[in-house]
């Protein structure tokens, strides 16, 4: 969640800079999150802010794969992403089930974290080759208990395995959202009409290949760079906090 490189030679791009992409998907996640624990299901306006959510997930996995390649101290990354991983169980735990206080499964940011360390384990000289595969599976079993689970950790190595071809990593990343979401449904669908009435809404993974396109390689942020990155950390776990108070409380 931290990073995005910088244009060579100073000169604005057409585009959207990082905090772009992520102002985007923090809003898509806001729709998404309203949706699943405000908005009753059975309605239209439903579907439509979870198919604009499907935004969200890719483009931070995106963002894991740069920002391991741009971050200046990947130990204080780690630890970032260590510390909002745990602040942010209590949050999801709390949206997701009325109480901070319940054996349930880890927040996506808890995926992120464990994407992170995905990512390392490729790129590290420290770790013998023959144990980088079982490694990334004890990742990837680990995620599983996560949200998004094992299909985001598989989202960040699509990025990863392909970087430095923007055309082949959204090609990669389709791929992967193909294979883990969007076929099952169809199979699904085939025999059951109803399960693509309940989720034609996963259809908008496809949307964060146009956003991704977009990205011009640009930080953005201006003068309020560090507030906002700190703004994307904290807005997760508040404002499912806030979410779960409108539906528990209110």
């Amino acid at each position: 969640m931290d990073g995005a490189g910088t244009v060579q030679g100073g000169k604005r791009e057409f585009g959207l800079t990082g905090s772009g992409l992520k102002y985007i998907a923090i809003l898509a996640m806001l729709c998404d999150h309203i949706a699943v624990l405000l908005v009753p299901s059975d309605l239209l306006i439903y579907g439509i802010m979870r198919f604009f959510g499907r935004i969200t997930a890719p483009v931070m996995c995106f963002f894991i794969s740069e920002g391991y390649h741009h971050t200046r101290d990947l130990k204080k990354y780690f630890l970032r992403l260590g510390i909002f991983a745990f602040i942010s169980h209590f949050a999801f735990t709390y949206a997701c089930n009325g109480t901070m206080f319940v054996i349930a499964k880890e927040s996506v940011i808890t995926t992120l974290l464990l994407s992170l360390l995905a990512v390392h384990i490729v790129n590290t000289d420290r770790v013998d080759k023959a144990m980088k595969l079982p490694m990334l599976l004890a990742v990837l079993y680990f995620a599983s208990f996560c949200d998004w689970g094992m299909t985001g950790v598989l989202f960040v190595l699509a990025f990863e395995f392909a970087r430095g071809n923007k055309s082949v990593q959204v090609l990669a990343y389709f791929a992967v959202a193909f294979v883990r979401v969007i076929l099952p449904l169809i199979l699904d669908a085939a025999n059951d009409i109803s399960v693509f009435t309940a989720k034609w809404y996963v259809l908008g993974l496809a949307l964060p290949v146009g956003v991704i396109m977009l990205y011009n390689g640009e930080r953005g942020g201006g003068k309020l760079r560090k507030l906002s990155k700190w703004f994307f950390y904290v807005f997760y776990p508040a404002h499912l906090f806030v979410l779960g108070l409108i539906k528990y409380k209110l």
